[in-house]
């Protein structure tokens, strides 16, 4: 699982040096046991996860697959069967990374090609889940 830091977290937290170094390193690209490898705790770096991910301080960032189909389904509902060529762009993303850019890429075709409104939103979309 990835986590990332949450933008606005609690006030008054007082983060012991391993859960500040595991918090650091949560920044919604690596994966929980590259921030456990990273932060060199060990089974602490787990505990501070734990204990970081239930007072909200970091929260789980979905991966490509659950983003690609919220972007496929707003592609299929706004383009019908013209999506298709567009999905299988999408699909084809390995990683968050590759998928932001295939979404962005293909909301500007969109956007210039089939339906300005339709593009627009999709790049409204593809910020909104990516930031």
């Amino acid at each position: 699982m990835v986590f990332r830091r949450n933008p606005n977290p609690p006030e008054g937290w007082t983060p012991t040096p391993a859960e500040w170094r595991v918090y650091a390193l949560c920044d919604g690209r690596r994966t929980e046991e590259e921030v456990v490898r990273e932060s060199g705790l060990g089974e602490e770096a787990y505990q501070a996860l734990a204990s970081l991910l239930k007072r909200g301080l970091i929260l789980p960032v979905e991966g490509p697959k659950e983003l690609c189909a919220k972007l496929v389904e707003l592609l299929r509902s706004r383009l019908g069967p013209r999506a298709e060529p567009f999905v299988a762009r999408l699909k084809g993303c390995e990683n968050r990374e590759a998928l932001e850019e295939e979404a962005l890429r293909v909301a500007l075709k969109v956007k210039l090609t089939l339906d300005k409104k339709t593009g627009e939103e999709l790049e409204k979309a593809v910020r909104a889940l990516f930031r």
